[in-house]
């Protein structure tokens, strides 16, 4: 099967293929013949599955983990991404509820009610709410992630914004523009507030195209000096 009955048959792009490949969750099982890939139904199904995992929002980095020979199984990963959306979906709630706050005054940017609706933001904040907050990036993909402490097993939110410690852009030739990686890395100021274990939390979220989520790797250890 040629690469452009597969596109038709899943109806994908030619990227997507190139991007499965490029992050190493998928290769044609005979390879390529005279520089052109020769799929068979395998290669199909295999593709759907990749798919179906992205379409929930999965990312490459979490599949290559369930196809280790020891991979994490779906169900810890799909459990752990459910949550990490669910606390997206909050976070744009919040901020939701405050559009209409400011759809509901009819006021323009002169005139807004500022400590009004400041005291709102403030109140919600305190209450253990979070919104969207596009101030400082360009970016509006949240950084808010759940995981475990590898001691006690706890099941922690975080945020990596507070870890970040650099990130890189490249520009492609997708038409897609410029990503970008964050990078983060705790080191040895994160403590697990259950049983008191230095935990680190390093790896990295990728933005592609800018403002869109794409995969990401984050590793969580226990610090070692």
């Amino acid at each position: 099967m040629r690469t452009k009955d597969v596109l038709e048959a899943l109806n994908i792009s030619r990227e997507r293929i190139k991007y499965y490949k490029k992050e190493k969750v998928f290769a044609p099982e005979k390879g390529s013949v005279n520089g052109r890939a020769d799929y068979t139904n395998n290669d199909l199904e295999n593709l759907k599955r990749l798919v179906i995992l992205s379409k929930a929002g999965l990312s490459c980095a979490d599949i290559r983990k369930m196809q280790e020979k020891a991979g994490r199984p779906l169900k810890e990963i799909a459990e752990t991404r459910k949550e990490s959306i669910f606390k997206e979906m909050e976070r744009m709630k919040a901020s939701l509820l405050l559009l209409d706050e400011l759809l509901s005054a009819n006021v323009q940017y002169d005139t807004m009610p500022i400590e009004e609706l400041w005291e709102y933001v403030q109140q919600k904040e305190q209450a253990g709410e979070d919104f969207m907050d596009a101030g400082e990036e360009s970016c509006t993909i949240s950084k808010v992630r759940n995981i475990r402490c590898p001691h006690c097993h706890k099941r922690l939110c975080i945020d990596l914004e507070e870890f970040q410690s650099g990130q890189t852009s490249d520009d492609y030739d997708s038409g897609m523009g410029e990503d970008i990686v964050y990078y983060f890395d705790s080191e040895d100021v994160y403590e697990c507030p259950k049983c008191g274990t230095i935990i680190q939390i390093k790896g990295w979220i990728r933005e592609y195209p800018l403002g869109a989520y794409d995969s990401e790797e984050i590793n969580v250890s226990q610090w070692r000096t």
